[in-house]
């Protein structure tokens, strides 16, 4: 077992040392570019009245100072990039873990009088522990939600730890107080006195890193360990149970959060757990990002470097806030330069386990109560709420509170866009609204048109979110959260503060004058906030409802998959940024003229995370998630007065609800309206039993309207064929690392023709199809289509030239249904303007939708039209991947094993129905499959590759007897690669079965 992981350990190894001079070339360009920045750049761009000196000065006892503090960042960027090796998320209660431990630490030294290095052992191993429990009961649990859940979920832990933390020690942990480790040397560097705890950490902290890497690169377990964070699923197949092996690095990392904690406390000042929050997580963050949260010893490195640096700057120039720049500035730069990722996402189908609201049967929609009953309650709740005021229920004071909570609805809403559908975890949203805040206090206060200051507020909102998302169009994952956390930290500690902003006293944003009537009491001002909550609404409704809804959730979902459809990827995660940026900036200016005054104290980092908590414990997958979370985060603490124990007593109430209804409370909003609907059914008389039971077995309710329509599709005029090939690929070469997976491959389709291109695992032809179809760039070689060379065309630029390829998985686009997915294949010639989206014009999804309609009929698919993709047999799902390619229009079509996961007997049904396509279509097809007897009826020539090379290529008769095709196949058995007998002497364009058959019987 462990033999077998050492050696896809040293497959791994092979391929990091291709790239090793390139990762030590880029460390030392950063130490240079750092050098030069803040020796030659800060002194220039900084006032001098701000400067200590216009000459850099680095002080002996200021770097003995940094690299002091800079171990303890690069302890815990240690365990932060071994938790995220393991399970690909960032760990933000990781700080409040060794906080947890460094407060019982206090408790055992002081109030217990245990000995000190008695007590260490103990506090680790609670830290440790802790770090297990979390990954075991927490983590383990959310392991199929998507991941921004699980990250969340680390950020209601740290709530919750911090909480714990003072109710075990609210005393013991002053810093003065804390105990230090006996034994240790006490000394003067300088002017800087090296107390005990800083030698342990100096000393003692390198040594633990190096211990734990020997840990993991030598002994068994810590093989199994790295083996199964690489790759979990082979780790299984030897034997390894993967989860014990997480959970290990959980409490790992936790015990070095705990270290680093227990000899930074005396030092810091430490009060509560709540110390070691937002702002020392980003500093631990740094050196992970740095080291591309892979190489421990490289995050210790570079922590140690910043712990420098920030002593530096503190000693160079009297902005203390100046370090959150700095590292704000360094991290989008890193994550900017590292090398752009591609390849299928890693979370297909994982976003509808946070689906809320069950599909409705048709039976009960067509009941006016039922389809009207969510507009009926928004009235009431609406009618309600304008009532409040004039009822005697809320005074002044409580009115201008519940307008703080509607602007927190409305940053609620933005993170419902950005994670909700577009699938990246912003931790800044609170801080874009404080820059609404900001642009809106100015435009008023200049023009006096606050309507006019809020729309500005939105455009200036949206502009910032744009900038600070730029790296999620390179990097896939959660990375996105570290950028948006340093900016959550640089707008109060410094942007704000700034004299051109707010200032360091804040100012008086004054109070909205609508129509000469100035807003001055709460009440008052309490209408004008629900009438731009209502416009909020409306705007996250039409974005929800319309085709830039559909285009985010399909990049979110599947983004290669998008791509493929022609859907600009990048652009509609801009988009999606952008709104909900300008849905923020409303928010944010909202929330500033409620306030008496307002500066950068207005808007703490905290308020960031707890937006992003409470958008999740509403839902995120409906519109009024905001609105419940709201209720449980902000309102119920505000109005019920709870103390330390109620609070504590709240947080855990997140974490359970975030563990167990990753849907959030809309989830059992969700049940109550099932519960209503089947009420309404049963009194109109319908079978609701048999109605819903009709639904769950074939995944939608609406009704088969039998077999597919044989009238020919409406085909797209064709370019004119050229003379010569359609598709050519001249010399492909593509290496990963150290293993070249395609060698100089060099292929022709002709127009009209189907190619059926073999070979054994890994022999390189969907390496072959990326690159063909522009997933991802060749190293050598030329791709043409239609004579023209469209080697540096991106893969949405070739599909909407006629060049489309499919993927093996056909896993499409989970959480969408059939006909959505159809409707998105319709983008190719008829794109959603984001504009005319938000406005809710309907014109033009109206129009997509019936063509949708008429190609899902004539696939045979009229049945599962309303079934999400993620719910669908496998043959289905092909079928309705294939109604998609339809939709696409293609020229040329690259099949990429599209009888995979396909019962045999239903292999000819497809087999005919390409045959069918072809025809009427006019197509092209190159096609990858395993299924010999199938691929050698289809084409006209066979290419066969191995080991990244064409071995053989010619006629499927002479292919199919080569010796080296047959030898690249199971040991030269003929018979072994033919998965249903030899070949069929009928072809299939004689084969009779229905193509609504392989849909039909697949279910």
């Amino acid at each position: 077992m462990i033999e077998t992981m050492r050696f896809a350990l040293a497959e791994g190894w092979a391929s990091l040392r291709a790239v090793k001079v390139r990762t030590w070339s880029m460390i030392v360009a950063a130490v240079v570019v750092v050098y030069v920045v803040l020796t030659f750049v800060l002194p220039h761009v900084i006032s001098t009245d701000s400067t200590r000196s216009r000459h850099w000065e680095t002080p002996l006892p200021s770097v003995v100072l940094g690299l002091i503090e800079g171990v303890a960042y690069g302890l815990l960027g240690v365990g932060l990039v071994l938790v995220y090796r393991t399970n690909r998320i960032i760990n933000f209660a990781h700080g409040q873990i060794g906080a947890f431990a460094a407060a019982f630490f206090g408790v055992e030294v002081i109030k217990w009088h245990i000995p000190y290095w008695v007590s260490l052992p103990l506090a680790l191993a609670l830290a440790g522990g802790v770090g297990a429990l979390s990954e075991a009961v927490v983590i383990r649990r959310l392991r199929k939600a998507p991941l921004v859940m699980s990250v969340v979920a680390t950020l209601g832990l740290g709530q919750l730890l911090v909480g714990l933390g003072f109710l075990i020690n609210n005393q013991a942990g002053a810093g003065a107080k804390f105990p230090s480790p006996p034994g240790m040397p006490t000394f003067r560097v300088g002017a800087r006195l090296v107390t005990p705890s800083n030698f342990a950490l100096l000393t003692l902290g390198p040594l633990v890193v190096i211990a734990i890497g020997a840990f993991l690169r030598f002994s068994r377990v810590g093989v199994a360990l790295r083996g199964s964070a690489a790759n979990p699923e082979a780790a299984r197949m030897a034997g390894i149970f993967a989860s014990r092996m997480s959970s290990l690095a959980w409490a790992i990392a936790g015990a070095l959060a705990g270290f680093s904690a227990i000899l930074t406390a005396p030092d810091i000042g430490y009060q509560s757990a709540s110390s070691f929050g937002p702002s020392l997580l980003l500093r631990a963050l740094f050196g992970a990002v740095l080291a591309r949260m892979f190489n421990m010893p490289l995050a210790l490195f570079w922590g140690a470097v910043l712990g420098v640096i920030e002593a530096l700057l503190h000693w160079n120039f009297n902005h203390a806030s100046f370090v959150e720049v700095v590292l704000f500035v360094i991290i989008v730069i890193a994550l900017l330069a590292q090398r752009r990722l591609s390849g299928r996402g890693e979370e297909k189908g994982s976003w509808a386990s946070v689906q809320a609201l069950a599909p409705v049967p048709k039976a009960l929609r067509e009941l006016w109560l039922v389809r009207n009953l969510g507009r009926t309650i928004a009235v009431v709740a609406v009618a309600f709420l304008f009532l409040l005021p004039v009822s005697g229920l809320i005074d002044n004071t409580d009115a201008v509170t519940l307008t703080g909570d509607f602007a927190f609805v409305i940053v609620g809403l933005s993170v419902g866009v950005i994670t909700g559908l577009a699938g990246q975890l912003s931790l800044g949203q609170f801080a874009i609204a404080s820059i609404g805040a900001v642009v809106s206090y100015q435009v008023a206060y200049r023009t006096g048109s606050y309507l006019e200051s809020f729309f500005y507020a939105g455009i200036a909102a949206a502009v910032v979110s744009v900038v600070i998302g730029l790296p999620a169009l390179r990097i896939k994952g959660l990375l996105l959260t570290v950028t948006t956390l340093a900016f959550a930290l640089v707008v109060p500690n410094w942007l704000l503060q700034q004299p051109w902003m707010l200032g360091t006293s804040g100012v008086d944003p004054g109070r909205p004058v609508i129509a000469h009537h100035a807003l001055n009491t709460g009440k008052d001002y309490y209408y004008f906030g629900l009438a731009i909550v209502a416009v909020a609404l409306l705007l996250a409704r039409n974005i929800r409802a319309g085709g830039l809804g559909r285009l985010l959730i399909a990049v979110r979902d599947n983004e290669d998959a998008a791509r493929a459809f022609t859907v600009p990827a990048a652009l509609v995660k801009l988009q999606g940024f952008a709104l909900a940026g300008f849905i923020a900036g409303l928010g944010g200016a909202l929330y500033g003229h409620s306030l008496s005054s307002v500066g950068s104290s207005s808007f703490p980092v905290d308020v960031s995370t707890q937006v992003v908590v409470m958008a999740v414990v509403g839902g995120l997958s409906i519109l009024s998630g905001p609105i419940l979370g709201v209720l449980f985060v902000f309102v119920l603490p505000q109005f019920g007065h709870l103390d330390s124990l109620g609070l504590v007593a709240t947080n855990f109430g997140l974490l359970i609800i975030i563990m167990y209804l990753p849907g959030g409370l809309a989830t059992i909003l969700g049940r109550v309206r099932d519960r209503i609907f089947r009420a309404i059914g049963r009194r109109a008389g319908i079978d609701v039993e048999a109605a819903y039971l009709a639904e769950a077995s074939s995944g939608a309710a609406d009704e088969d309207t039998g077999a597919p329509a044989r009238a020919p599709l409406t085909v797209a005029p064709r370019h004119r064929a050229l003379p010569g090939p359609v598709l050519e690929a001249d010399g492909l070469v593509k290496s990963f690392g150290g293993i070249r997976a395609v060698r100089g491959v060099s292929l022709a389709v002709n127009a009209g023709e189907t190619l059926g291109l073999i070979g054994p695992n890994g022999a390189g032809k969907t390496t072959t199809f990326e690159l063909i179809a522009g997933f991802i760039r060749a190293d050598a070689g030329t791709v043409r289509f239609r004579g023209t060379d469209v080697t540096h065309l991106s893969a949405e630029a070739r599909g909407r030239e006629g060049l489309i390829r499919s993927f093996q998985d056909a896993a499409l686009f989970p959480t969408l249904t059939v006909l959505e997915c159809v409707q998105l294949a319709m983008e190719k010639r008829d794109p959603t303007r984001m504009l005319t989206s938000v406005s809710g014009w309907t014109r033009a999804e109206k129009r997509k939708e019936a063509q949708a309609r008429e190609l899902v009929s004539w696939m045979g698919l009229d049945r599962y039209r309303s079934a999400q993709v993620q719910a669908l047999s496998t043959g289905t799902r092909r079928i309705a991947e294939i109604a998609c390619l339809v939709g696409l229009e293609p020229e040329v079509l690259l099949l990429d094993e599209p009888a995979a996961g396909v019962a045999q007997k239903e292999t000819e049904a497809l087999g005919a129905l390409l045959v069918q396509l072809k025809a009427q279509l006019d197509l092209t097809l190159v096609i990858i499959e395993h299924d010999i007897p199938l691929v050698m009826d289809l084409s006209d020539r066979i290419v066969c590759m191995a080991d990244g090379e064409v071995i053989a290529a010619g006629p499927p008769d002479i292919v199919r007897t080569d010796p080296r095709v047959v030898e690249s196949y199971l040991g030269g058995d003929i018979t072994a690669i033919e998965r249903s007998g030899a070949r069929r002497a009928t072809g299939p364009s004689r084969r009779t079965k229905p193509a609504v058959a392989l849909a039909g019987s697949a279910s």
